[in-house]
């Protein structure tokens, strides 16, 4: 697995995993309890890690960095 994003919050966290997830790529929040039950732990430090497996890292990093639209991956409108 690899770090593909570090966020200040388990909210943010958690809607970037249903944004790569909606784009066919399993992403992984190892911080997710921790981050839950003590927050304040994770907003000064590293943030709350999300993660992919290696095979898929280009390509979540560019979802992330420029969306679903510019890489034509989004839903069509």
């Amino acid at each position: 697995m690899v770090t593909v994003a570090n966020l200040g919050t388990i909210q943010q966290a958690q809607s970037l995993k249903l944004l790569l997830g909606s784009a066919g790529i399993e992403a992984f929040i190892p911080d997710e309890i921790s981050a839950g039950m003590t927050p304040y732990l994770f907003m000064g430090k590293t943030g709350v890690r999300l993660q992919v497996t290696e095979e898929e890292e280009e390509e979540a990093r560019q979802i992330i960095e420029h969306g679903f639209d510019e890489i034509g991956d989004g839903p069509e409108e």
